[in-house]
């Protein structure tokens, strides 16, 4: 018995072409919860499995995934070799986490998932984590200042759609309705792949997954099976016009238990420089500092520790639409977030509990407005600083063959503490802040979801209850204290046409309690200024989606018509403060249930690959949106959009990208849509801006080269405080040790 408990897999995994071994290649073993990521020798190891049948899963970006059956007998340990073919053809050719809470084939999951890969990510080096997200399928990022973005799912954005780090939550009850900037606060250069879940997402998330859910993954480091490892890279990146100047330096450290990640950016940005007749954007620039580690302890092979830390701090960064429309000073300096967190990786032999993982977590975010009216002397700085403290303990089951379900606990409170200071001349006065001071927010929800496969038939159901408990002190409006509570389910039924086609059909509810800045936010927002209101309930959606994923050696697409009953949702009506129905000129408004809309649409990509190093892409998304209340359309809804691109990457390491990223004329607009100052008058114009992106891999060495907008054209993404990037050019240069 003692040599079954020490039973492993290991193996090397090559590239089929070349026969060089492959670095970061995800190995995992089916229905066990377990698997490894290969070093930079292309080796792996998998401890503590029982003798069996088992079926190995290898996937790497570029390459065609890998299946393989293994029989393990009474030997201690069993090495295999792996061969991946290179291919430019990866849609729906991946494996994501975000989707089922544990790794599965994007073919395969009934839910639509879009991938930022980490290939996508070196080659285009975006500016930042919103940026790296436009264009994607489903996704239309809105940019209020460009030290911001705020990604669209489905016609919803903000606290409608759930932010997560390395499946913690990033959302926090102040997090605002309509856009924010919040996910422009994780540092892209440390991101390993971003994961969106299209669609509500409230049974395995919570509340605020109306929209989707967004999950950014932020890079492993690998372990060393050949004795002490010392690594890193240096990464540079210059664009034109002085528009960015990104630095960053990473370590790496690694054996055969111990692995350690870190590193430190450094980033200037410019003013921006638009497109046609526009030319600079003065002020639009600002500086930013981040700092990350990440540290993995495998303690034997039921047991592995993480530890990490992330900090990011961005300075003097103005809100450019505010500036240009009434205001001296308008900026966010400092806005800062901190996430430390623990997790105990655990899996065993018991069928039931086969992989459990326990996470601690505090996440910090401390934000500081400054402004300033035109024509006044008076400045007013507002501070919000928000706690967040999580826990979570997830268990992944597989009972039989056909039966997989994952479940959990999850507890998160958040801290308020908020505070405003007037100055004018030498006096200063202290008021209430944004929110009331000590305000704080908690949830607690437990969740389970089950695969159930039948025959042709997979059957993916689930359920949450999750009970919420907010509480302020707010004596100028009235004390806070609500207690939402949740119930919601889903049912995904996918019929497997052959090996080649999976038809879907889905039904789910989700929910967004009523956070702390809905309740109790007292302060301007875009067209007015917005007071407290204390009795707020959730707001509740009820989705109906039909799909259909389809994947041959060269071709894959996907086709998903979706449509969203929402009710109870909250929007701002005018109000009255202490009797009058404007402060200093602006219009005084206030949160209310009174809404009941929908939103349909539909999503549709496609890759196909003529060769091994030559693939075109394309993806195009529609989305209606109606406000039954009022009888108009929904705010913000993105127009049409979609890109198509065409994608070249040979032996010798060149690649070479073409791409277009169109987006039609948004006329639609809400009375809320006209009053916002970031939309034209008669809505948002067309645009059409071709991109063209070039590059070489050897070894130590990655170079990477964009240019913008070849034929500089004017343009703004709906909803937009600031325009798009002109004709510009930009070079990137990673080195390797």
């Amino acid at each position: 018995m003692g040599n079954l408990a020490a039973q492993q897999i290991s193996g090397t995994v090559y590239d089929a072409k070349y026969d060089k071994p492959l670095e970061g290649v995800n190995i995992t073993i089916e229905n066990t919860g377990q698997g490894a990521v290969t070093d930079k020798n292309g080796k792996f190891q998998i401890e503590g499995l029982s003798p069996g049948n088992y079926k190995i899963h290898a996937t790497l970006l570029g390459y065609l995934a890998y299946d393989k059956e293994v029989v393990l007998d009474d030997k201690p340990l069993q090495k295999i070799n792996i061969y991946l073919q290179p291919t430019s053809h990866t849609l729906d050719n991946d494996f994501a986490i975000t989707a089922r809470r544990i790794e599965s084939s994007t073919f395969s999951s009934p839910e639509p998932i879009t991938i930022v890969s980490n290939i996508l990510l070196k080659e285009e080096s975006p500016r930042s984590t919103p940026e790296a997200l436009m264009g994607a399928t489903g996704v239309f990022v809105q940019k209020t200042n460009h030290g911001g973005g705020s990604p669209f799912i489905r016609g919803l954005t903000g606290n409608q759609n759930l932010l997560m780090i390395d499946g913690i939550r990033l959302n926090n009850a102040t997090f605002r309705y309509g856009p924010n900037q919040y996910l422009c606060t994780v540092d892209q250069l440390m991101v390993q792949r971003i994961e969106v879940v299209r669609g509500a997402g409230s049974i395995l998330y919570g509340s605020d997954a109306m929209g989707g859910v967004i999950n950014v993954l932020t890079k492993n480091p690998a372990y060393s099976n050949d004795g002490f490892k010392v690594g890193g890279s240096i990464y540079g990146k210059w664009m034109s016009n002085d528009m960015e100047k990104t630095g960053r330096a990473d370590i790496n450290l690694a054996n055969k238990k111990f692995a350690f990640s870190g590193g430190f950016t450094y980033k200037d940005f410019g003013d921006i420089e638009a497109g046609g007749d526009i030319g600079e954007q003065t002020p639009t620039a600002y500086q930013e500092y981040s700092g990350d580690a990440k540290l993995k302890v495998k303690l034997n092979e039921n047991y592995e520790l993480i530890f990490a830390y992330q900090y990011d701090k961005q300075e003097d960064v103005p809100r450019y639409d505010k500036i240009i429309s009434g205001y001296t000073l308008y900026n966010f300096d400092p806005q800062i977030r901190q996430l430390g967190y623990a997790r105990l990786k655990s899996s065993y032999k018991n069928k039931w509990f086969k992989q459990v993982n326990y996470t601690g977590s505090f996440n910090q975010s401390d934000e500081t407005r400054i402004k300033q009216k035109d024509g006044s002397e008076k400045v007013s700085t507002e501070n919000d600083k928000v706690n967040t403290f999580g826990g979570t303990v997830e268990v992944n089951s597989f009972p039989t063959e056909n039966w997989r379900f994952s479940s959990g606990i999850e507890y998160y409170h958040d801290k308020v503490f908020s505070d405003k200071t007037e100055t004018e001349g030498s006096e200063s006065i202290i008021k209430r802040g944004y929110y009331p001071d000590g305000a704080s927010s908690a949830s607690i929800a437990i969740y389970t979801s089950h695969t159930l496969d039948v025959n042709k038939f997979s059957f993916v159901l689930g359920g949450r209850f999750n009970a919420h408990n907010t509480k302020a002190n707010d004596d100028e409006f009235g004390d806070v204290d609500v207690q939402p509570n949740a119930l919601v389910g889903s049912l995904s039924a996918i019929y497997h046409l052959g090996e080649h086609y999976n038809l879907i059909a889905s039904i789910y509810n989700a929910f967004r309690a009523p956070n702390i800045n809905d309740l109790s936010s007292f302060g301007s927002f875009n067209y007015g200024i917005e007071i407290p209101n204390p009795d707020l309930n959730p707001e509740k959606s009820l989705n109906f989606e039909l799909g259909i994923k389809t994947k041959y050696e060269k071709f894959s697409g996907s086709l998903f018509i979706f449509r969203s009953q929402l009710s109870d949702l909250i929007d701002r009506v005018e109000a009255q403060y202490k009797g009058q129905d404007s402060i200093d000129g602006e219009k005084v408004y206030r949160k209310e249930n009174i809404s009941e809309a929908y939103i349909q649409g539909i999503e549709a990509e496609i890759q196909y690959e003529f060769t091994s190093w030559l693939s075109t892409y394309g993806n195009i998304t529609y989305t209606y949106g109606e406000n039954i209340s009022d009888e108009e359309p929904m705010r913000r809804i993105p127009p049409l959009n979609g890109k198509i691109g065409l994608y070249y990457k040979c032996k010798c390491g060149f690649w070479g990208r073409l791409e277009l990223l169109s987006a039609g004329k948004q006329d639609r607009l809400a009375h809320g849509d006209i009053s916002d100052s970031r939309i034209p008058e008669g809505g948002t114009p067309e645009w059409n801006v071709l991109n063209l992106r070039a590059g070489y891999n050897w070894k130590w060495l990655e170079l990477s080269a964009g240019l913008n907008n070849i034929f500089d054209e004017t343009y703004r993404t709906h909803g937009s405080g600031v325009d798009g990037y002109g004709r510009s050019f930009w070079l990137a240069i990673k080195l390797g040790f």
